[in-house]
């Protein structure tokens, strides 16, 4: 299926004596308190904080399937629910730091939740290894909901306060979020019920079961195309390439900019070097002709940005997500 994969270009199967001469002159132990030998010698479990059929699961399918030839071994999915992504995040920051473990984790769980709530969890307690995505949320209306656009979707509930019920993930997370700042921009009263992830919420408003909802292209992308929602705006700066018809939410008269991102993280005390190896080979992944041709038949596009430099990226969002909740 992936005949186009450079298999000449494929990162090395193994971090071999750069690695265990790093390990050892730090004094690291691994496993049976012996010093750590080869990495990776067994498959790398990617650990998906949300229920299927959301963003995280959709991207990290993908990116399983075409992992092996640069990071030397199967990347294997674990979906791991509970808590809106909380509950994979702590799990990840318990377990051994020997760089078998990476979280999926986004824009919630690893920079919003942990400033404005008590979470089990620091950001702190993880290293970037690198963003995957940037995407704008999308409104979009059920296909009977009574409004066509965000303006006509905003006056109904001017009109009606309160009676506007909309699918969320969880309470700050994405959707909440997005939702939250339309209402304090707008002076509306919006009702949203968490579903505990993506998958979950839209299937409630594709049932009918709720008005609307505002998620990644990659999760409403196809029921829109399909004529199973309305498209009203979308959070971003610019029309998203994906999306190329639906406005933008400040073109419609609605500043409302929310874009969420996807990205790897493992935990922080993970040997250098192997943050090292799982930095270049996931720049490998994300680079792949395959990986992007993948990636775009879901409605989504890659925006990688590596470990280094996201960190200072992660921390200027942190201070931005936070003026949202003054």
């Amino acid at each position: 299926m992936f005949t186009e994969f450079n298999r000449q270009q494929s990162r090395p199967r193994r971090v071999v004596s750069t690695l265990v001469a790093a390990v050892a002159a730090l004094g690291i132990v691994g496993l049976s308190g012996q010093v750590m030998a080869e990495y990776p010698e067994r498959p790398v479990r990617l650990v998906i904080p949300y229920p299927p059929g959301g963003g995280a699961s959709l991207h990290a399918g993908v990116i399983a399937t075409v992992a092996e030839p640069y990071l030397g071994q199967p990347l294997i999915m674990t979906i791991r629910v509970g808590g809106g992504g909380i509950k994979a995040a702590e799990w990840v920051s318990k377990q051994k730091a020997d760089g078998y473990i990476v979280l999926m984790g986004d824009i919630t769980i690893n920079s919003l939740r942990p400033l404005v709530e008590d979470v089990p969890f620091e950001i702190s307690d993880f290293t970037p290894i690198g963003r995957i995505t940037l995407d704008p949320l999308v409104f979009v209306g059920a296909k009977d909901a009574p409004f066509n656009n965000i303006t006509e979707m905003v006056d109904y509930a001017k009109a009606n306060p309160g009676e506007l019920v909309y699918s969320s993930d969880n309470v700050n997370g994405w959707t909440y979020v997005a939702f939250k700042a339309l209402t304090k921009i707008t002076g509306t009263e919006m009702r949203g019920i968490e579903f505990g992830g993506g998958g979950p919420a839209v299937a409630n408003v594709l049932g009918g079961h709720t008005m609307a909802y505002a998620g990644a292209p990659a999760v409403v992308g196809p029921h829109i195309q399909s004529g199973a929602l309305k498209p009203l705006c979308t959070g971003s700066t610019k029309r998203a390439t994906t999306l190329p018809d639906v406005p933008t939410c400040a073109e419609e008269g609605f500043p409302v900019q929310w874009e969420v991102w996807l990205g790897l993280f493992v935990h922080k005390d993970t040997p250098e070097p192997i943050v090292a190896h799982l930095r270049e080979a996931f720049t490998g992944i994300l680079h792949d002709k395959g990986m992007k041709r993948l990636i775009a038949k879901i409605n989504s596009e890659i925006n990688h940005v590596e470990g280094g430099e996201w960190v200072a990226v992660l921390k200027e969002e942190q201070e931005r997500l936070m003026k949202i909740y003054e």
